[in-house]
């Protein structure tokens, strides 16, 4: 089990970055490091939008979903994935 503890700074224009964990800006801990893995997250863009024969929930493989504990999500037919990662935030600093 991970227990890394760190702080998330977001700067005015989105750009973010994972304090090194102490309090400084060493920036030492990933993504591996903070998130819940493996998230069961993806977003499913169709790859054409003219093909309404691919890409559309009509073409998902029902026996896929929904997706076991620890599972990749699959690949669904006429679509590009992207996978998440999920962030758990248990405190705001103000500064």
């Amino acid at each position: 089990a991970r227990t890394v503890t760190t702080g998330l700074t977001i700067d005015a224009t989105g750009n973010w970055k994972l304090d090194d964990g102490d309090g400084d800006d060493t920036n030492g801990h990933t993504l591996y490091d903070v998130t819940h893995l493996p998230c069961r997250a993806a977003r499913y863009r169709r790859r054409v939008a003219q093909d309404a024969e691919n890409g559309s929930p009509s073409t998902v493989r029902r026996g896929d979903f929904p997706v076991a504990p620890g599972g990749i999500m699959p690949d669904v037919p006429g679509t590009d994935k992207q996978i998440y990662s999920v962030l758990f935030i248990i405190g705001k600093r103000s500064v």
